[in-house]
């Protein structure tokens, strides 16, 4: 059954080591904090049948409605509108008109409104399959009488004047309603549809957020139905009561109105959508079987076991959160139909005389989210590149717009528009009549650690068919990072405390108080006295702080609490909870339960799977729970997890609530060991930490520090295993691994520079030994075969640095490339013939630096050095010697001084064997800053037959004159460049002596000194 997150304010008293402070809004009392049933319809009416062995089975109805549903197909019945008149009966406990349960006509009117909402497809569907039921409602307007009502379709009751219990000592159980309640107030069943808004419904174990009595088709003699004239209607509770525009209450998971839909939906004949069976059916043949109910807010794909590829958890007939439900179907409403025409006291509703009052409001809009904040993480679940989810914004009118008006979308905030997220929908546009627009927010996925961004949405109007409302006018939207990961292979625990502090103190971090102001006598303590199946000290409840027996007051109320420390999932995956407890108490009065909270302030309830509350009563021996799967809610966040005991002031059983063991654990990101891929992600250029797993959620690979910014990166295994194969390369026959990454951008790019870290399990390297730590990485261009013979043209070896992490269970290999390839791991003697391990450029003030080193060279000649300006066609500037034959580590330096400022310069080696065999090194590039003006530069100098000019700081050409000592001039060239290398200046009869060399610019004239010798 569903389970919501109930938000609890608390007021918590000074704990023993840490104090919990909270204001009081609520106090939660053993009734309040009971589990919550959204729905008891099923159960009331299994109940009935229990008792009335001749009541009218399910079979039975259903084969009754099929065959008025066929003769309505037959007749080509069309779907009639019907306006059914509502009265609301009020429960309360004497609080004056629009305070407390005492509810107000504003909020009934706000109901109504979506509750004729939803029966009219109004309410933002995304099915085809989503229809208009037909059945509209009205608040009745007069009473049986024929007195018109003060206020339509209310009648306010005090449980005090009519002697009815008291359901804020004991909530009210579906019995006593259906026997003493609704008898004692239901108005004609025939004329007005009776909903009854209680405070507290209880089944004694469970707070019941609603319950309908079922409709019957039988015309059968001797056939009972769990309906009569005294009971027909709908109960719900009063913290139900609301609209997604005027919610009652931002914190609740059910106050916009949906659970009156729900019941109204079984009223007039709907199942849950489940078939109240795992894989059940609803008889609706355009809804997916679902496997079970749905709780929260679920997210789409959501697959099954029954073959369903994806549920419609929106539909009104499953659990989920109000937020979430939009949908009643065709098949649905063909159903109503049939029910309202075929059903006792339905088809009477549309002829009542009681009247009825249309309920209207104002064209005013605002988001969905009344609290203002939507929270939702950036992990995208549609599209390989790019990957993302798409976000539906639900912009809500109170009643409808009244004319037309365009709404524009603009967003702020620290999310960065285009690379986080899009506005698909910058504007919309309302026509008189309209109910709500979407708006469409596309997030996108990507791999760099950044910290969670926000978006904060706001409108403008432009027209007057709609108006801006009082509130939710402004949306902010945090989007949570996905990417600051831990990686391992292992299970790692988070907390692990077994209480065997000194002294019998509460554990350091560990926090106690009580939800209720007196904290009386039953508290929180560390004990030995656990008993049978608890070694050493325990966490349990005593009545006696000195003495610390494992008992409790049964004639005290109690609301204790005590809260872990602070635990941090971020990064982890598969968060779970164990403990070893005890716990006897009393049936739906005395009892533990578990809670979470971020800040020790608000507390919500820890659920299961089906939103169920983990509760513990009548077990007196000790058990240890097993692996409690801890919510979503719960991943990449900080927050402690609470353990509550409560007690009525009536009978008990010892022992209370004791822990022990108790222990939170996670998984670190397991590393890849499959052949798979990544999506594609954006790089952005500069960025610390970019983490690709593959579509498994397994980590592959991390990039950093990319030089350029990259569009569509994968990082892909093209193949996998834990063993070696044989790797040729021009030096010899090797060993590598044989896990192969490939990491590629969506267009190919050879000259951008990151780092990059592989990684590895240890069992992956565990057949390398001792040597592991000692591997290479071998980089290969795309398009060349490892199987093929590898040399220096076409791969690349370096020495990485490494990091193991033995108790995680993994090795990390990093080091720094540039263009985009595969890589593996080689055996650390492998080589390749004039090994190039690194080859730099880097801009000093006036000149570029290049810089390479060799690990191994064979025959090496030496290196030619080329430059380009367009990274394409290169010249040879110069050329230096190599070692010929060399096992060692050979370091090499050219220095560039003919160059521009603000220019980029390409850089390649061409290495030359003695044989004249040529092999070209990846491309460097790199740039000096901008001159302080344009200097002259002549070499060599002293100089004889020839003197080479350089001018950097412009690409004009230039005049040069010869000028001797006595200020005559014997020479002059026209026309020159020397600005994109060296001009050779010939002296050939240039006489030995001092000389000025001036060149002639558009900028002036600059002069340099020369000697010829």
């Amino acid at each position: 059954m569903k389970q919501f997150y109930l938000f609890i304010t608390v007021s918590i008293l000074l704990a023993c080591s840490q104090k919990i402070v909270a204001q009081i809004l609520l106090q939660p009392t053993a009734q309040t904090a009971k589990k919550e049933i959204r729905c008891y319809t099923v159960e009331v009416i299994n109940e009935f049948r229990k008792k009335h062995p001749n009541a009218e089975t399910d079979a039975q109805f259903e084969l009754s409605l099929s065959k008025k549903m066929q003769e309505r197909k037959t007749q080509r019945t069309m779907l009639a509108n019907y306006t059914i008149p509502v009265i609301f009966h009020i429960i309360h406990n004497g609080e004056l008109p629009g305070t407390s349960s005492n509810l107000s006509a504003a909020s009934i009117s706000q109901q109504i409104l979506q509750l004729n909402k939803d029966f009219a497809n109004l309410s933002n569907s995304q099915y085809g399959v989503a229809g208009n039921t037909g059945l509209q409602f009205v608040l009745a307007q007069k009473n049986a009488g024929g007195t018109v009502l003060a206020e339509p379709g209310i009648d306010r009751i005090d449980r005090n004047t009519s002697s009815w219990t008291d359901y804020t000592t004991a909530g009210w159980t579906n019995t006593y309603i259906d026997a003493t309640v609704k008898p004692a107030s239901i108005w004609d069943a025939t004329q007005y549809y009776n909903v009854w808004i209680i405070p507290n419904i209880t089944n004694t174990i469970s707070t019941l957020l609603g319950y309908s009595t079922f409709p019957t088709l039988s015309t059968l003699t001797g056939i009972s139905s769990s309906e009569t004239a005294t009971t027909a209607g709908v109960v719900v509770a009063t913290g139900t009561i609301g609209s997604s525009f005027t919610p009652n209450g931002c914190a609740k998971s059910y106050g916009l109105g949906k659970s009156l839909s729900h019941e109204t939906g079984h009223f007039f004949g709907l199942r849950h959508i489940w078939g109240d069976t795992n894989c059940g059916d609803d008889f609706c043949g355009d809804t997916p079987v679902h496997f079970a109910s749905n709780s929260g807010v679920p997210s789409h794909p959501k697959s099954n076991s029954c073959g369903t590829a994806d549920e419609m958890f929106e539909n009104y007939m499953d659990y989920c959160d109000d937020i979430v439900l939009n949908t009643f179907t065709n098949n649905q409403a063909d159903r109503m139909q049939t029910v309202m025409l075929n059903s006792p006291r339905r088809i009477s509703l549309a002829t009542s005389p009681a009247g009825g009052v249309t309920t209207t409001a104002s064209n005013k809009i605002s988001f969905a989210y009344c609290s203002g904040t939507l929270t939702i993480s950036e992990t995208g679940n549609t599209g390989t590149y790019p990957r993302y989810k798409d976000v539906n914004i639900i912009l809500n009118a109170e009643d409808k717009a009244t004319g037309a008006a365009t709404v524009t979308f603009a967003a702020t905030g620290t999310a960065v528009n285009n690379f986080h997220y899009q506005i698909l929908t910058p504007s919309v546009s309302f026509a008189a009549g309209d109910n709500f627009k979407n708006v469409k927010i596309r997030v996108f996925d990507n791999t760099e650690v950044d910290g969670n961004k926000t978006i904060i949405l706001n409108y403008t109007i432009n027209g007057t068919g709609v108006a801006a409302g009082s509130s939710a006018q402004s949306l902010t939207i945090t989007i949570t990072d996905d990417d600051n990961i831990k990686i391992g292979s292992n299970t790692v625990s988070l907390l692990n405390q077994n209480f065997g502090t000194a002294g019998g103190a509460i554990p350091s971090g560990w926090g106690t108080g009580s939800f209720i102001p007196i904290a009386g006598l039953n508290i929180w303590t560390v004990g030995s006295n656990g008993g049978t199946g608890i070694t050493g000290q325990a966490l349990y409840i005593t009545n006696d702080a000195v003495t610390k027996p494992l008992s409790y007051s049964v004639n005290e109320v109690t609301d204790a609490v005590v809260a872990t420390p602070k635990v941090r999932t971020t990064g982890y995956t598969n968060p779970t909870l164990s403990f070893t407890y005890k716990c006897n108490g009393e049936a739906g009065a005395d009892y533990g339960q578990l809670m979470y909270s971020y800040n020790n302030a608000s507390f919500y309830f820890l659920t299961d799977a089906t939103g169920n509350k983990y509760t513990y009563q009548g077990t007196a021996a000790a058990v240890n729970t097993g692996d409690i799967v801890l919510p979503d809610v719960l991943k990449d966040t900080a927050f402690t997890i609470a353990f509550r005991w409560i007690n009525n002031d009536n009978t008990g059983n010892d022992p209370p609530f004791l822990i022990d063991n108790v222990l939170i654990a996670a998984t670190p990101y397991p590393i890849e060991t499959t052949v798979s891929s990544s999506y594609g992600y954006d790089i952005r250029s500069g960025t610390a930490t970019n983490n690709l797993k593959s579509s498994n959620n397994r980590v592959l690979v991390s990039l950093k520090n990319a030089s350029t910014s990259v569009g569509g990166i994968t990082a892909q295994l093209t193949q996998a295993g834990s063993g070696t194969t044989a790797l040729v390369t021009s030096g010899g026959t090797f060993l590598r691994t044989q896990k192969d990454f490939q990491i590629s951008p969506a267009v190919a790019n050879t000259t951008g520079t990151y780092q990059a870290t592989l990684y590895f399990t240890e069992a992956e390297l565990a057949v390398w030994g001792a040597s592991k730590l000692t591997l290479k990485i071998l980089k290969v261009k795309d398009g060349v075969s490892l199987a093929s013979t590898l040399n220096a043209g076409n791969s690349e070896l370096i020495t990485p640095s490494v990091f193991e992490d033995a108790t995680a269970g993994y090795i990390a290999y990093t080091g720094n490339f540039t263009g985009f390839s595969q890589f593996v791991l080689v055996s650390p003697t492998t080589v390749l013939p004039v090994t190039l391990t690194n080859f730099f450029a880097k801009p000093n003030q006036k000149n570029i630096q290049l810089s390479w080193t060799t690990e191994a060279e064979i025959n090496n000649r030496g290196f030619m050095v080329e430059r380009s300006l367009d990274g394409s066609n290169f010249n040879t500037i110069g050329f230096v010697t190599g070692n010929g034959n060399s096992s060692l580590v050979s370091k090499y330096n050219y220095r560039d001084n003919y160059v521009q400022p603000d220019m980029v310069y390409y850089y390649r080696l061409r290495q030359v064997d003695i044989n004249n065999r040529q092999v070209y090194s990846n491309i460097r590039n790199a740039r000096i800053g901008k001159g302080a003006g344009i200097e002259l530069t002549v070499s060599p100098n002293p100089a004889k037959d020839y003197v080479n000019l350089f001018i950097s700081g412009t690409t004009n050409k230039a005049t040069v004159e010869i000028i001797n000592a006595s200020g005559q001039r014997i020479q002059q060239q026209n026309n020159i460049s020397a600005s994109n290398g060296v001009y050779k200046l010939l002296l050939k009869g240039v006489a030995k002596g001092n000389y000025n060399i001036v060149v002639h610019l558009p900028e002036g004239a600059y002069t340099a000194r020369m000697i010829v010798e």
